[in-house]
């Protein structure tokens, strides 16, 4: 049976620091979720917009990684954050690859960041600067999670269960596309989105690709992923 192709974008880091070396980085544990579920693991390294439509006609879904803040540009805000942690260059590209995955009808998973541009690319906005949504250890949890009822997430989530928390910026205005279908209890922060009606979309605010270790719904997150999403 042919694997399922899962492509992921890919970050730039610089590694090690200071070193004029750049390298592309994913977060391993996001290709290895992808791999044990059966599916077949691409890194897409950041590129042209124009290289968007290739890539994707390549792939059978497409995962967008955490990193960076999205530029506020894409939603018709002034940056009003004393940050460098932004690239222009990954905004570009990787809204160039949503918009053709939703043209091609490729499915989408957006973590994190990916689900914050995700939003921007359908005309949604976000909040620039949010607190208490950082935890200092990248094992272990943050909070709880509230889910909506007959919803993605209800169904491969127990209500109240625990999530981690690595984000500065969140959703702000909702696009029309989408729907809220997780939220964090403390101050109703969106956690998770899923596109409307047939749109193959679900983000999460949190990053299931380090909790599948601790948690197997986390894994079977990606057996959602590559088998049914």
């Amino acid at each position: 049976m042919k694997k399922v192709i899962v492509g992921i974008t890919g970050n730039e880091k610089e590694m090690p620091p200071m070193s004029g070396l750049t390298y592309v980085a994913v977060a391993k544990d996001l290709a290895d979720g992808v791999r044990e579920a059966g599916g077949l693991p691409l890194v897409i390294p950041v590129g042209e917009p124009t290289m968007a439509k290739d890539y994707v006609a390549m792939i059978d879904k497409l995962i967008l990684s955490g990193g960076q803040h999205v530029s506020p540009h894409f939603y018709g805000e002034k940056q009003t954050v004393e940050s460098d942690d932004y690239s222009l260059a990954r905004d570009q590209f990787e809204l160039a690859l949503i918009a053709e995955a939703l043209k091609q009808k490729k499915p989408i998973f957006a973590v994190c960041r990916g689900m914050q541009l995700v939003n921007v690319a359908l005309g949604g906005s976000l909040e620039q600067e949010v607190t208490d949504h950082w935890q200092e250890n990248l094992e272990g949890t943050s909070h709880e999670v509230e889910l909506s009822p007959q919803s993605r997430v209800s169904q491969l989530f127990d209500q109240g269960s625990s999530i981690n928390s690595f984000h500065r910026q969140s959703i702000k205005e909702l696009a029309p596309d989408l729907v809220a279908t997780a939220r964090d209890p403390r101050d109703g922060t969106i956690e998770a989105v899923e596109g409307r009606g047939d749109i193959p979309i679900l983000g999460l605010q949190w990053h299931p690709e380090f909790l599948r270790h601790h948690s197997k719904k986390h894994q079977d997150l990606f057996d959602y992923l590559v088998h049914r999403l």
